[in-house]
């Protein structure tokens, strides 16, 4: 008589049902604080405490935002894509928590090797997809139940048209920080021929030095557009450079700074200034004339603006000064004459703002 075949384990669904709809709820707590960074740039977040724990920096950061969906988004969609294979008790829990662990990775080291700080709401959504794979992995990619065609539409639609009701629907409300659309500040150039942003009587003058291919200066950068946001009306950036290259025309270098200089003599080198700090930092190479296109500059004016031997002596001029200057890292700050460090310029800032 032929033994009946075992009963396949139960899979249980209380723990990753709860770690996924953690993981869903600290996702749009982090959305709150998203828009709070964007929306309202005086406030600070709750989880932003100090250099090191900031929040609001790694909201301002290169992937906060991909393919026009802001990344708590992604994660909520994501673990509510789990929590509904999880409720089914479905074999496809694993890897999507599997991809959601390796996302996790990728975001941690960009916060580590990039942005300079960690967001804790982030690593606490890291956590739990973790511990989501962790439990996936031990039962549900042995013991799960297979994806039906019934359960396609609602386990991966749902959060599917999350991010596609995101992308078409919901306001870029980052926009006003990206100022592709205009600089909402006034500006200019000083009596040294250095471009400035903010105010036109300001309490404090702040000269930035940068490098666009600087994946640090990006988020830095970030920082300053958003504190003009909120102190526009005291506040003055002055836009310096430390290219860390000779920029002759025999090396055909510095071609990031000779674009925002180009850009600049079409009346848009904040824009350009913008718009290379969003596709430049951490690449070799970078296609200015795609930047000069999306800004509606003159094209053929803007690469014969390029070439010419008058903005290479002006680009390689930027960098000798900041060399002079003895601006050896990016991004650096001055104030009144002296080099300070972000911790002094904080200070500076909270005194006289």
């Amino acid at each position: 008589m032929t033994e009946p075949l075992p009963t396949p384990p139960v899979v249980p669904r209380a723990l990753p049902v709860t770690l996924a709809a953690l993981g869903l709820a600290v996702s749009i707590v982090l959305e709150q604080v998203h828009v709070a960074t964007y929306l309202f740039p005086a406030n600070e977040s709750f989880c932003s405490v100090g250099q090191t724990f900031d929040c609001n920096q790694v909201a301002l950061s290169r992937f906060s935002v991909v393919l026009g969906v802001p990344m708590p988004l992604w994660g909520a969609a994501g673990f509510l894509a789990m929590l509904l294979a999880a409720w089914h008790r479905l074999r496809l829990l694993w890897p999507l928590a599997g991809l959601a662990t390796l996302a996790s990775v990728g975001l941690l080291l960009e916060e580590l090797l990039y942005v300079g700080t960690v967001c804790l709401l982030c690593e606490a959504v890291h956590v739990l997809a973790l511990l989501l794979a962790v439990v996936a992995f031990w039962k549900h990619r042995r013991h799960g139940q297979p994806l039906t065609r019934a359960l396609w539409l609602p386990v991966l639609g749902l959060p599917a048209v999350v991010v596609l009701a995101t992308a078409f629907f919901v306001p870029p409300y980052w926009a006003p920080l990206t100022w592709q659309d205009g600089v909402p500040h006034p500006h200019g150039e000083d009596e040294q021929g250095h471009r400035w942003v903010g105010a036109e009587d300001p309490a404090i003058t702040v000269e930035e030095f940068i490098d666009y291919g600087c994946p640090h200066c990006a988020v830095a950068t970030n920082l300053t557009r958003r504190r003009l946001a909120a102190h526009g009306d005291r506040l003055r950036v002055i836009r310096r450079h430390q290219p860390r290259m000779r920029c002759n025309e025999g090396n055909k270098g510095c071609l990031t700074l000779r674009a925002a200089h180009c850009a600049g003599q079409q009346g848009k080198f904040w824009e350009m200034d913008a718009w290379l700090f969003i596709h430049a930092p951490g690449k070799a190479e970078v296609d200015v004339v795609e930047g000069a296109q999306t800004l509606a500059l003159d094209e053929p004016s803007f690469v014969m603006c390029l070439q010419d031997p008058a903005t290479y002596k002006w680009a390689d001029a930027e960098a000798k000064a900041a060399r002079k200057l003895k601006i050896l890292v990016t991004p650096t700050y001055r104030v009144d004459g002296r080099t300070v460090t972000p911790e002094e310029l904080d200070a500076m800032l909270d005194e006289r703002l």
